[in-house]
């Protein structure tokens, strides 16, 4: 059975490359079995809020024809994906979850631009919350979006959208920007593959909210691929990744190759506590039994006894950090608003001090992460990668309570969602190195996806990949097409 018959998601985007390769299905054929999958039940999901098919036709169209030509097709040619509605998509309306400050793009954001170039047909948007605050995807006027594993669940956010729509097979690939884990948490609550880059590596310009035609990028968030397979990632990061803007006249990236090619000999250390990171039981048990099954597939396995970052204390330098690249998207007026927040208690308060503090003290904490990634730098001479959760449980229920105030239980216990979910991501992600999210399959108690996170060495990107790869072609973890799709 090639995959042009069977259920879209079930195939990943190797797979459509070598049908569309050798003549099985073309691009034109291909966008519109998406697109009815998208009209039809995709549309339920509340997953896509915008869509550009007459450029997606041309684009697909453009395709075939250079194939009939023999032009050599670019590596991702004929491949559907769908954007984060908080890029910048030529033509159609960028977003961060609400149409009050919404605009129609009249450019590419580099990541929309890199993906055309390789011959991807930009298909449509994908939903967010307002902001991109939230473990949730739903807003007042593009609607909730529902996990295709069980539509009364979140699919994550900030990149829920995004998660669903490659997770119901909408799209070969979604793109999620991740600060304080809006890719890691979709990815693990819609049971797919996923690569927080390391810091730096692709660029998020002509992403809300920043500033209109703003240069800088972004210091602490970063920006990849989810999708439905180890090697989709690797080949989508393959393409997004790369100086751009005024570094592109001389700068050019060089990602070393993988460390491992192999699971026997791979060193991995499992990370599966800390005082400020919360794990219910299910998960837990999840990332032990992966551990045990890399053991016994030859990888070295041990506890990371002395994690380079540990407690609360870690926790509050994130958000600090976290804060200073936030500001800079606020308007005069939410700046205002948050100053007045300053001895608000709890994490309100401590984002609005972080958002107006000294820039002597914003240069400390700087600082202070490039010590952690020294100190990671260290831990990884001893272990390729490190293993611990993506997120806090599996996909929680929808909710309608605000997400400062909501509760999440876990092993029936109530606690802060909105530190709970972000608390695995906030940590892991201080030294500024990549994240790799694996579908470990589905959880002994809630039967829904759990996802944990392969930590690389900073811009040692390839090997998490390589090893979530190997991992995949043994068996051990994997995307298992949600029941109906």
């Amino acid at each position: 059975m090639t995959a042009v018959t069977s259920s879209l998601a079930a195939v990943d985007g190797t797979r459509l490359l070598a049908d569309l390769a050798s003549g099985a299905v073309t691009a034109v054929e291909l966008l519109e079995r998406h697109l009815a999958l998208l009209d039809g039940p995709g549309a339920a999901l509340g997953a896509v809020v915008d869509t550009d098919r007459e450029g997606a036709r041309a684009a697909a169209e453009a395709v075939d024809a250079g194939r009939a030509a023999g032009h050599a097709p670019g590596p991702l040619a004929g491949l559907p994906v769908t954007i984060k509605d908080a890029f910048d998509a030529k033509g159609m309306r960028t977003s961060h979850g609400r149409l009050s400050d919404a605009h129609r793009a009249t450019g590419d954001a580099p990541l929309v631009r890199r993906l055309r170039e390789a011959g991807a047909i930009v298909v449509g948007k994908t939903n967010v919350p307002v902001h991109l605050a939230d473990h949730q995807s739903a807003n007042a006027d593009f609607g909730r979006t529902r996990n295709p594993f069980a539509p009364g669940r979140s699919p994550g956010g900030s990149s829920g959208g995004a998660a669903a729509a490659v997770a119901a097979g909408l799209a070969v690939a979604d793109f999620g920007s991740d600060l304080a884990g809006s890719l890691r948490v979709p990815a693990a609550w819609c049971g797919l593959f996923g690569h927080r880059p390391s810091n730096g590596i692709v660029s998020k310009l002509g992403h809300l909210p920043w500033p209109a035609g703003g240069l800088l990028e972004p210091r602490v968030s970063a920006v990849g691929p989810m999708t439905r397979s180890a090697a989709d990632s690797a080949r989508f990061l393959d393409v997004i990744a790369g100086a751009e803007g005024l570094d592109a006249f001389a700068w050019r990236l060089e990602l070393p190759p993988a460390r491992v090619d192999a699971l026997a000999g791979t060193r991995v250390a499992v990370w599966p506590d800390d005082p400020a990171c919360l794990a219910d039981n299910e998960t837990r048990a999840a990332i032990r039994a992966f551990a045990d099954a890399l053991d016994r597939a030859g990888a070295h396995v041990e506890e990371l006894a002395d994690p380079p970052v540990r407690g609360e204390g870690a926790i509050e330098l994130f958000v600090r950090l976290q804060a200073g690249e936030v500001v800079h998207g606020l308007d005069d007026e939410a700046y205002a608003r948050s100053a007045g927040l300053v001895d608000a208690p709890g994490r309100a308060g401590a984002m609005a001090r972080g958002h107006v503090r000294s820039l002597r003290a914003a240069l400390d904490d700087f600082e202070a992460q490039r010590h952690i990634a020294a100190r990671w730098a260290e831990v990884h001479e001893r272990y390729h990668v490190v293993l611990c959760p993506a997120a806090p449980c599996a996909a929680p229920p929808h909710s309608d309570v605000p997400n400062e105030t909501r509760l999440l239980t876990l092993d029936g216990t109530g606690v802060p969602a909105a530190d709970a979910v972000a608390a695995w991501s906030r940590i892991s992600s201080l030294g500024g190195g990549p994240a790799t999210v694996v579908p470990l399959g589905a959880g002994a108690v809630s039967g829904l996806p759990v996802g944990a996170q392969l930590l690389g060495r900073y811009l040692d990107d390839r090997t998490p990949l390589r090893v979530a790869a190997l991992a995949e072609e043994a068996g051990l973890v994997g995307f298992t097409t949600p029941e109906g799709w």
